[in-house]
């Protein structure tokens, strides 16, 4: 098993459409999540609009919700699981 924090560091570009509720400040987490050793993908949101999800792996997540247009960062919390 091995944690994760999303951030968001560029929210200008968010569409206009986003209020405050859609997303934290850049210095905040926008989700956590933890990574299975079957690879699947546990997902808290921790913005305003809270949610919990889970995806079938990391790439599909973050094919969904990875967003590089606002500089979204991945910070490990645990070393890697071998």
């Amino acid at each position: 098993m091995r944690r994760f924090e999303m951030y968001r560091r560029d929210s200008s570009g968010f569409p206009t459409t986003h209020t405050d509720v859609h997303h934290n400040a850049p210095e905040d987490v926008q989700f956590e999540g933890v990574v299975f050793n079957d690879g699947r993908v546990a997902v808290r949101w921790r913005t305003p609009l809270k949610s919990v999800s889970v995806w079938d792996s990391m790439d599909d997540l973050i094919g969904v919700h990875g967003h590089p247009e606002y500089g979204s960062e991945l910070v490990w919390l645990d070393g890697e699981v071998k």
